[in-house]
């Protein structure tokens, strides 16, 4: 038996893991090479009697163990390579908290129970609900519920319908489906969009969109007003792009062509419209030399050239360069001398270029 204690001794004399007995009141009555090289010097000698993390300094420098005791025998294993993952982690969280912070989208983040496990400033500013609220960790219904008693969602018809609106909400969420534009009592309107998170889940974001709401009315105003001078006109106008697509055209153009393609639902290009013209015309040369026009896009001059329509009118055909590559092209009848005109001739004030990258009518 003493051989057998004296074999075990030695090969825990080898072992790289500090090892030590401890007898009743705590003190090291036996370690093996590995603590007396590390551990016996600077140990606190009573803290190597309690299991757990110990940390000591070698070389200048922190060294970490996790400490075993069991019948009176402490083993000491390494743990640095943990320490410092965790150090690299909660380094990682606080830098991700502060890009939160500094978002402007509200985010909020719930556990699988749909409790509010974290969130951020903006999260307060665009929901009006009280940091306070959101630290004491609300149900997803909770913080819904308190964002409509401040009219921070759309108002729904009853409560039943609120209630179907929530749990639909929280099961699109869940698989990652749910994307709504809010248009709230107060005038704001917000983007809310769910997506299943870690665990089971829920992350809600909310972004405030009514700035870019406002821009794409007045900028559809802007549009709808154009369309509304230049189809004044005399002229029929037709506007194409750098890469030839019709953008823009109007009444006087459809009614001389005998088609509006701005009420297609596809894009309709130069060489389409140049086929057209030629097939309502008689045959001239006009149509190939607006087709090269079209072709080179360096040292564009305006020009202009007239064509004989199949129902016999004579129109004048000009082509002009725009900015940013676009190239407009004007289609006016031409009237016998001695016979007025139906209506008098656009003010050069009215030139349609002014409308550069508008849409189709």
């Amino acid at each position: 038996m003493a051989d057998a204690r004296r074999q075990a001794e030695q090969a825990a004399e080898q072992a790289p893991l500090p090892i030590w007995r401890l007898d009743a009141p705590g003190r090291v009555t036996w370690s093996n090479a590995a603590f007396r090289n590390l551990l016996e010097g600077d140990a606190d000698k009573a803290a190597l009697a309690t299991p757990g993390r110990f940390q000591i300094m070698q070389n200048g420098k922190p060294r970490w163990f996790t400490l075993a005791i069991h019948g009176g025998t402490g083993l000491a294993y390494p743990i640095d390579d943990l320490i410092e993952a965790e150090a690299s982690l909660r380094d990682m969280v606080q830098s991700m908290a502060r890009t939160f912070a500094q978002l402007p989208t509200g985010l909020a983040i719930f556990d699988k129970s749909r409790h509010l496990q974290s969130f951020n400033p903006a999260l307060a500013d665009l929901t009006g609900l009280p940091p306070a609220f959101l630290s004491r960790r609300p149900s997803l219904l909770a913080m819904l519920d308190a964002m409509r008693d401040r009219s921070m969602v759309p108002e729904p018809k009853d409560w039943k319908s609120w209630r179907r609106q929530i749990a639909d909400m929280e099961r699109a969420a869940a698989s990652s489906q749910f994307d709504e534009t809010w248009a709230l009592p107060g005038g704001q309107t917000y983007r809310v969009t769910g997506r299943r998170h870690i665990d089971g889940g829920l992350a809600l974001m909310i972004n405030d969109i009514s700035t870019e709401i406002i821009r794409n009315r007045r900028f559809r105003a802007d549009l709808d007003l154009c369309q509304a001078v230049i189809d004044r006109m005399e002229e029929g106008i037709a506007v194409f792009s750098i890469t030839g697509q019709l953008v823009l055209s109007n009444a006087a153009y459809a009614a001389l062509w005998g088609h509006d393609p701005g009420t297609r639902m596809v894009a309709v290009s130069v060489s389409t419209l140049l086929s057209q013209w030629k097939a309502g015309s008689a045959p001239t040369n006009l149509w190939t030399e607006a087709e090269d026009y079209f072709a080179t896009l360096e040292s564009r001059l305006p020009w202009q050239a007239e064509a004989r329509l199949l129902d016999g009118r004579l129109i004048t055909c000009r082509f002009a360069p725009l900015t940013d590559g676009a190239v407009l092209v004007g289609f006016q009848p031409v009237i016998s001398a001695g016979l007025p005109r139906a209506i008098s001739a656009p003010p050069d004030d009215a030139d349609p270029s002014a409308c550069g990258g508008v849409a189709g009518r």
